[in-house]
């Protein structure tokens, strides 16, 4: 569909509904829909612009919908568009809207005060704008209103009981990631009964929220990064401060927080299925109490704290265990045995504690994982071969333990790192609340911090800092997929494989450090995506691809060939100094001519003290000789004298 839309649209005065949602499936993308003149439709009540490319001021948008009395528009959704402006004071008049969806857009200035006439409104979502000011007060006054979501946006100011004086329906709330500060006083019932509470990043801290006693019906909470610096409750009694949580919890989130103290032994929310404790302050153990009570938990994060000690077998009777996150802990022991039973897990993260002994056999059981983290720990023994059974895997750091033996075989088992879209055959999972730190182009990244939702195409395989020994083996090169490929710190030899600039996504190869010989192959050149390379500290030899890519990742990393003294021609100043030369100095090497020259001073110096040895010998044992070696020095000091006085007593007579 293109072209303008005929002014006879504005005519159809019993037009009920009008979708024109997800406009970028049609060819023309430019198209002004909002100056379609909507003023006469009276009997309007639905609107659905969403995702429509609108790209106008809101407030123009506005003026151009129906102006009837009585206003039947009850719907309006102009989410996911390039909206900009402000939203205009006038905006309270149209009183029979029960859904107003202005989300991700670039709206911009105060919310207007008189919202609050809306008295219809059932689902208010201004998210995802730059909205700026307080939240006002009239808020309260929509009694009707059961979604409010205002999260990411520049809100300021401070969020007090009055704003919810009168929201007797409010079910849905989220304030996240603006600058709110929430002062609620601790006994403080609100009017309705809240299902879904979201203040991410709010200022709550630094005590735990005494108000949340009284919301038993909280099914999902989100307080992460709240600044609270306080100890979690225990066995659900108060301990000073501290609130009961709502028995019905389905979802708890106080991550990015100073909570300090042990989990609760009775942490008592039978309902539970996502726990997200990560980055606070807990100590101790693991009580067995979680999964003796939490049937339902699939998802549990509690990465980043001073946790200690085994974790506890009685985990695997969660079978339904689908993300677990134990990062940046002191746990210890052989690897967790619980995790053979979970066999829909798709993320598990152990790395930085101080696990040992050999990864399991029958870790290629897992055949749902996507995600594999065990680096920083001090596992060893070989990398079991049938971890390429992981046929969804598209993310594996095992990096810095005490791994050896070989690189598994039939690598072209992994299909998702062969080929991405393989992906959709395996089991989908949300993403909303992941977190994860990864090492990408030699830096780290906290997926937690830099978008919200992890990018399902990041293909990556971590082996560093391990003691891998063998070939690198040539089918590597089927995983076409893969953006990621980090060998380095291992006692890898041979050569880097010829094909290896078949890998056409590759964006990270760092192949440092290790015992690789031969030329670099003159396909690396063909890997245009490649922002990242690290061949350095090997026994490189020969000619240096030319190309251009290679050269711009020099630029960046001038460190990429250090070590490799065989290495000749640019960028490097030694130059192979011939064609035939350069084939000599890739089988021999700058190393074997150094050697060389070594050898060669070592058998003059030989050579000269035997020589020396011989004569003495000679003159030792020959008594005629020894005389005559002896006489030879007077006999030449006689001659040159006479010669001298000769020459002197014809130049006084001349």
């Amino acid at each position: 569909m293109y072209g303008p839309f005929p002014d006879a649209l504005g005519d159809m005065i019993s037009l009920q509904v009008f979708d024109l949602s997800n406009y970028d499936q049609y060819d023309d993308k430019n198209m002004r829909v909002m100056n379609i003149d909507l003023k006469n439709l009276c009997n309007l009540k639905v609107l659905n612009f969403e995702s429509a490319f609108l790209q106008e001021n809101i407030t123009e948008l506005l003026r151009n919908l129906p102006r009837c009395s009585p206003n039947k528009l009850q719907e309006m959704y102009l989410g996911f568009n390039q909206l900009t402006g402000m939203l205009p004071r006038w905006i309270g008049q149209s009183m029979s809207l029960v859904i107003l969806d202005l989300t991700s857009n670039n709206i911009t200035g105060p919310i207007p005060t008189s919202i609050g006439r809306l008295i219809g409104l059932q689902t208010l979502d201004l998210s995802d704008n730059h909205l700026i000011g307080n939240v006002p007060y009239e808020i309260s006054m929509l009694s009707n209103l059961t979604v409010l979501l205002l999260d990411y946006n520049e809100l300021d100011g401070v969020i007090t009981e009055e704003h919810f004086a009168s929201t007797r329906s409010l079910q849905y709330i989220d304030l996240s990631y603006n600058d709110l500060k929430i002062e609620l006083i601790s006994n403080w019932q609100p009017p309705s009964t809240f299902s879904i509470v979201h203040l991410a990043a709010c200022q709550m801290g630094p005590l735990f929220p005494g108000w949340l006693q009284w919301h038993a019906g909280i099914t999902e909470l989100d307080i992460s990064g709240a600044g609270i610096a306080d100890r979690l409750p225990r066995s659900n009694q108060l301990t000073g401060q501290i609130p009961t949580m709502p028995p019905n919890i389905t979802s708890l989130d106080l991550s990015n927080n100073s909570l300090r103290g042990p989990l609760p032994s009775d942490i008592g929310f039978g309902y539970l299925s996502e726990l997200h404790l990560f980055s606070n302050q807990i100590t101790g153990h693991i009580p067995e109490s979680l999964c003796k009570y939490h049937h339902q938990l699939d998802m549990v994060d509690l990465s980043n704290n001073f946790l200690e000690g085994e974790v506890p077998p009685c985990l695997g009777a969660l079978e339904d265990m689908k993300f677990i996150a134990l990062r940046n802990n002191s746990f210890s022991g052989d690897f967790p045995s619980f995790v053979q039973n979970c066999t829909t897990m798709f993320f598990l993260d152990l790395s930085w504690n101080k696990f040992s002994g050999s990864l399991p056999m029958w870790i290629g059981k897992l055949v749902s994982l996507r995600i594999l983290r065990l680096s920083h720990n001090n596992f060893s023994g070989n990398i079991p071969e049938n971890i390429t059974n992981l046929a969804c895997l598209q993310y594996m750091d095992l990096s810095s333990n005490g791994i050896s033996g070989s690189l598994p075989s039939n690598l072209s088992n992994l299909n998702v790192m062969r080929n991405s879209y393989m992906a959709r055959l395996c089991d989908d999972f949300d993403t909303e609340q992941f977190h994860m730190f990864v090492v990408w182009k030699g830096q780290g990244l906290d997926y937690g911090t830099i978008g919200r939702v992890f990018d399902t195409n990041m293909m990556s395989i971590d082996l560093s800092s391990n003691s891998l020994i063998g070939e690198i083996p040539e089918e590597i090169i089927t995983l076409d997929a893969l953006l990621n490929l980090n060998l380095s710190r291992n006692n890898l030899c041979g050569v880097v494989p010829n094909k290896i600039g078949e890998m056409q996504s590759l964006e990270s190869l760092d192949l440092s450090r290790n015992k690789l010989s031969g030329e670099i192959p003159t396909t690396l050149s063909n890997l245009t995506f490649l922002s990242y390379l690290d061949l350095s500290y090997n026994n490189l030899t020969g000619r240096i691809p030319s190309g251009s890519q290679l050269d711009t990742l020099y630029a960046a990393n001038p460190s990429m060939y250090i070590g490799n003294i065989g290495l000749c021609e640019r960028p490097l100043p030694n130059d192979c100094s011939s064609e035939g030369n350069a084939s000599k100095q890739g089988g021999l090497g700058r190393g074997e001519e150094s050697y060389a020259i070594e050898f060669f001073y070592l058998g003059l110096g030989c050579g000269f003290v035997v020589g020396i040895w011989m004569a003495f010998g000679v003159l030792l044992l020959k008594r005629s000789w020894r005389i005559a070696c002896f006489q030879l020095p007077d006999k030449l000091y006689d001659k040159v004298y006479v010669l001298l006085a000769t020459w002197a007593r014809r130049t006084q007579i001349d």
